[in-house]
Parts: C-alpha cells; structure tokens; sequence
C-alpha cells in the first residue's frame, strides 16, 4: 500500500504471536530490482490498547517511531477487516485515531490525529555561502525543517549536509520547504530511507513550522513529490490525505 506515493510492505501478524522479522529479510523485501521495492516494512499485530499495533521499519532495517502516512494505510486495510471508520493505532508509545473518511475500491481517504507538536531547538548552517535556519520539531520523530526560495539548487547535497552535522549523530529526518500561496511544496529525505516522494510526519513539522513562524495559517496544503497532504495544525495535528491499496502476495527467502 502507499499513501501519496509513500509505499511500504505492509505484514499482517494478527494471526501470529511471533512479531520478529529479521534485518536481512527486510533490506530484501524493500530492495526495489531483487525484492518487492518499497520505502520500508510495516509489521501488523494485536494490541491491548488499540484496534491494531505497528511497528515500522526503514528499509535500510533500521526502526522508526512515527510514520503518518503508513498509520493511514494500515486504518485503511483494518477498517475494511474489521468493518470499521474509526481505527486506534498502537505505534511505539502513542495511540493514533484515525477516521476512514470514504473508500472507493482500492483507494481511500484517510486522516490521523498525529497528537501534538514541539519545537525544540533552532540552528543555524552555513552551506555554500548561504545562511539556512534549523527548526528541530518533535512529531512523535524528529524532524529537521528548513526554508528556501526554490528549489533551484542541489537539495540532496544541503540535506546531508545537515543530517552528517555532529549534533545529529543518530541521524534526522530532513525536510526543505517552499512557501507559496499560503501552501507548501516539501522535499524529504528521511533517516533510514533517503528521500522519498511523501513524508507523513514531514507535512505535518513542515506545516506546523511554518504557522510557528506566520508563514501560512492553521489549514495547510503540503504538497511533495507523491501528492497532496491536508494539515490542520491545531492544539493536535490532523492529516488527511488518499491511500491506495496496490497488491498482495507471498515472498519467498532465497536459500
């Protein structure tokens, strides 16, 4: 499944009690020409605080603790299980409540309350001469947010800049923004997966940061390379946006 172009192997485990899944079968089943392709694997299990948990997993097999668009895919496949609208989420120490807004065969539109946002910190970088301001915002992951008038210039080359910084030694998920017409057109790269054509949790530290700052208001359109995300930054942040149902099938280990 994917949620505006941001895929991800999705394991349904409710079924099984054993939840473990090596790092060797991830990086195979994400790898894009020998496996299945994808920007990370969702392991799908029974709660008992929520409808379902998820773990996720980069597809370099690193974990992750937040991913908004991947918690709107699997409320979408739990709902048509469970025949249900409203879906509760274990994902680490959080519980995320997602509505089911319509479903359309394979495709569905989906929003999550993502809870609350935090600005922690800000910096300052200097890349190539130009000056870039840092805003360090916790979504339930960090995320590293920055300005720019366009895109006219390597954006690969300014993000690891900022993800080898020494203060970052575990890595951050990087998103560059353009503010236009009260919307926001973001360019992620995220630990663990490099850039991929949308980000969940950040639309959602893009958008905030920018009301933060007065660039746009509390309705905002983040538009990334995958599609458009809805996000509706109040004391809570809802995003909404589609998810499509892609295929299912068996993976068979190399011997």
């Amino acid at each position: 499944m994917n949620g505006v172009g941001n895929d991800y192997i999705f394991i349904d485990n409710l079924s099984s009690k054993n939840n473990a899944i090596s790092k060797k079968i991830i990086k195979k089943i994400c790898d894009r020409h020998f496996g299945v392709g994808g920007d990370g694997v969702i392991v799908i299990s029974n709660s008992k605080v929520a409808d379902v948990k998820m773990k996720i997993y980069n597809c370099d097999a690193s974990p992750a603790t937040l991913c908004g668009n991947a918690t709107r895919c699997v409320a979408f496949y739990i709902g048509k299980k469970l025949n249900k609208y409203s879906i509760s989420i274990e994902s680490g120490e959080k519980i995320l409540y997602c509505q089911i807004q319509n479903i359309e065969g394979d495709f569905a539109t989906v929003s999550v309350n993502m809870g609350k946002a935090n600005m922690l910190d800000t910096k300052i970088l200097t890349f190539k001469g130009q000056k870039y301001k840092l805003y360090i915002v916790d979504v339930g992951n960090l995320h590293c947010v920055t300005f720019v008038k366009d895109f006219c210039f390597d954006v690969q080359k300014l993000c690891s800049a900022i993800q080898n910084l020494p203060c970052f030694e575990n890595g951050i998920n990087v998103d560059v923004a353009v503010c236009k017409d009260d919307a926001l057109f973001v360019k992620v790269c995220e630990r663990g997966s490099g850039f991929t054509l949308a980000c969940g949790s950040g639309a959602c530290a893009s958008a905030y940061t920018a009301k933060s700052e007065g660039l746009t208001g509390d309705n905002v359109m983040v538009c990334q390379d995958g599609g458009k995300l809805e996000i509706d930054v109040g004391d809570n942040i809802i995003m909404t946006g589609s998810c499509k149902y892609v295929f299912d099938g068996v993976f068979y280990e190399d011997k």
